[in-house]
Formats: structure tokens, sequence, C-alpha cells
């Protein structure tokens, strides 16, 4: 494992209401109360064009893989690879939705040493699809990707820092919560074939 993706592992382990309120340091993680089996919360987002907007409900009638997460999340940058490869696996018969939340470790916040992405935290919903459409680029990523609003509501509704993957049914069940952390996108993205496999096999 990678010296960085090591450092992130160990910070997120530390624990304590100290750590968390140290300044430039982000909260503990919340996992949330969404589990397997309730509704997948609605949201409608901005694409990368800034213009055209995706609503979850409207994805309804396949299977829908959503991913979170930001550019500066060093564990999160290496599950592309995973994630675009189940992207292409499953594209057709499956949405997949990337949606870019609040970064992990920006500049002005808490920076790691070496990072491959070097942001400061957006301000608004055009810088954060301005470094949405950076991130796609230099890392080739084909998967359809929407902006979190700046105050962050899809982030706090999905308990999705720093990074995490839902699997939703044709219905819009959540079928896989997956689990915030370091590697939660990269787990998820080893058991969703599996996942997505017996999905598709039961729809009528």
């Amino acid at each position: 494992m990678k010296p960085l993706l090591l450092g992130c592992l160990a910070l997120w382990l530390l624990s304590g209401e100290s750590w968390a309120q140290r300044p430039g340091r982000r909260p503990i993680i919340a996992q949330g109360e969404l589990a397997a089996g309730d509704s997948a919360p609605d949201f409608e987002l901005v694409a990368l064009d800034g213009k055209s907007q995706v609503k979850l409900s409207a994805l309804r009638g396949k299977p829908v893989v959503l991913i979170f997460g930001s550019c500066t999340c060093p564990p999160f940058v290496a599950s592309t690879q995973a994630t675009s490869r189940l992207y292409e696996s499953y594209k057709d018969r499956v949405h997949f939705l990337l949606v870019y939340i609040r970064e992990a470790h920006p500049t002005d916040g808490w920076a790691v040493p070496g990072n491959q992405f070097e942001v400061a935290s957006p301000e608004t919903t055009e810088e954060r699809l301005a470094i949405a459409r950076d991130f796609a680029k230099r890392l080739n990523v084909s998967i359809p990707i929407v902006a979190d609003a700046a105050d962050d509501p899809v982030d706090a509704t999905y308990a999705a820092w720093p990074n995490r993957m839902y699997v939703l049914d044709a219905q819009g069940k959540i079928a896989d919560a997956g689990r915030a952390g370091p590697d939660g996108t990269a787990r998820s993205a080893q058991r969703a074939p599996t996942i997505l496999d017996s999905l598709l096999t039961s729809a009528p």
C-alpha cells in the first residue's frame, strides 16, 4: 500500500473529540442512517456542463450506482480505476452517477503532503464544478458527474464524506449502502458485480 494511502488511513482511524475539533480538521466521519432496503433520498444536481440537471428519481427503471468523492482524497482517486472498469462492464444495463462532494484534503484544511491534486475548498457550486471538470479530464473519468451544491446537502444526506458508494435497485431502494471511509468506494466496487448481477437477474 502506498505511503500516502497509509497516511490517510491512519489519520482517519484517529478518534476523539479533541482531534475532531482541531483547527483545519474535518469532523469524525458520520456513517448516517441510510441502510439497505431504504428508499434513496431524491436529489437534483447540476452536471459538469453547468447547465443541465440530473434528478436521481429520473433514473429509476434500472439499477443505479452512486459514487461520492473528491479529487483530494487519494484513496478515492485510486478507486476510480475499479469504478471505471465497473462502469464499462455495466453501463448499458445500469445507471452510474458520480457525485462530486466537499474536498477531503484541501490546501486550506486537512492537507496531505504530496497529494496528486492540490486545490482549496470551493466556495461556490461553480468553483466545485471547475474542480470536478479538471478531475475528470486528468483521470479520464467517463462516468457521468454532477456536483453537490456549495452547502453540501446531498453529501450530508448520504453521509458520503470522504468517499462512499451506494447501489440502488431499479425502484430506487438501497441494495448496498457501502460505508464512508478512505477505502469505502474501493470495497464497494469489489462486491458490486455480485449485487448488480443479482439485481439484473431478478428484474422483471
